[in-house]
């Protein structure tokens, strides 16, 4: 009896095992593409978007043409020349600059994929590949150039400013972070899930008091906190290990002993001699309040900020249709801002 039941076992797990084989051919096999070109496309080189209209605002509306790429169109040109080599493909009826101009459209405008793919008249999984690959083509090349790590002399410049229109001495940066919202991705159970009800990612940075990044990192849950994706980032750590190349401190006129130069963060950081953060509670003496007045102006920047990289790149006030992976690949919008 037992001898039939094992063999009984063994018969299901065998026919199971072979409607899984025919799953994944099923899942593998690769669908048989209806057109290679599509017919309303196939008039892409005399009647697409880029023939008919960016280069027509190019060269005739340079106001509609700011409005299409967000910014002036030596920005435009110097960008273009600095990352065009690397977007140049063999065999590729595709150009470098009409590369560049979808995806700039894509992230000022903050339009669907599949409206980018009638405008300019090419394939949506085309535009979607386009748009990946130009913005990790963008953060390769301009991130060690437009946000890399200021220097001891940088840093003391950036205390100056903060000290001549902030009123706040020794400050060097503000931290923050902001959620960017994105479609729920697959078997993401709740870590994407954020405190404000929607899915997210997490953009954490630090500027300078001119509205500027200096540090950018992103790709942290959306229900982490900003303290604990703060520890996590590359920039945290090294605050936290106080390995940034931050000046000595120097004699202060309103203390006896030297101030350490520091960033300023809201509650959710922790209280650090390089980091500030506000005096908790409401029953504050007059001090401490002047104190959390001075440092909220310091930190008001950094949320400035964000306003001003939302304002100009729209995508970001939108929900990014993309998986995890592919978002963080479009955190080059931060170099399309520092460019300037």
């Amino acid at each position: 009896m037992e001898v039939e039941n094992i063999d009984q076992m063994l018969l299901e797990l065998y026919e199971l095992y072979s409607l899984y084989n025919l799953y994944k051919q099923y899942k593998n096999k690769k669908r048989k593409r209806r057109y290679k070109i599509r017919p309303i496309n196939q008039n892409w080189g005399v009647c697409g978007y880029q023939i008919k209209t960016f280069l027509v605002m190019k060269n005739r509306e340079p106001e509609q043409f700011f409005l299409h790429t967000r910014m002036p169109p030596d920005v435009y040109d110097l960008l273009l020349n600095l990352i065009s080599k690397s977007l140049k493909k063999p065999r590729q009826r595709i150009g470098p600059e009409e590369r560049l101009s979808l995806v700039l459209l894509y992230s000022s405008q903050g339009v669907s994929v599949q409206s980018i793919a009638w405008s300019y008249k090419l394939g949506k999984t085309t535009v979607r590949e386009i748009i990946l690959e130009t913005c990790e083509v963008i953060w390769q090349l301009l991130s060690p150039i437009y946000v890399s790590e200021p220097t001891e002399s940088q840093y003391k410049d950036i205390a100056k400013d903060f000290y001549n229109m902030w009123n706040i001495p020794n400050c060097v940066g503000a931290i923050d972070s902001k959620h960017v919202a994105i479609k729920c991705p697959a078997n993401s159970n709740s870590m994407f899930y954020n405190y404000k009800k929607f899915f997210s990612i997490v953009l954490m940075a630090v500027c300078d008091a001119k509205y500027t990044f200096t540090a950018v990192s992103i790709g942290s849950y959306g229900s982490q906190s900003d303290g604990g994706i703060f520890r996590l980032t590359p920039f945290g750590h090294a605050l936290i290990q106080n390995t940034l190349p931050l000046p000595p401190p120097p004699l202060s006129d309103v203390s006896p002993e030297p101030f350490p130069y520091f960033f300023v963060g809201d509650a959710a950081f922790p209280l650090r001699n390089n980091l500030m953060r506000p005096f908790p509670g409401a029953n504050l003496t007059h001090t401490k309040r002047i104190f959390n007045y001075r440092l909220s102006r310091a930190r008001r920047v950094i949320e400035n900020s964000f306003g001003i990289l939302t304002a100009r790149w729209r995508i970001l006030k939108t929900t990014i249709e993309c998986n995890p992976e592919n978002c963080v690949g479009l955190h080059s919008l931060t170099q399309f801002y520092n460019v300037e």
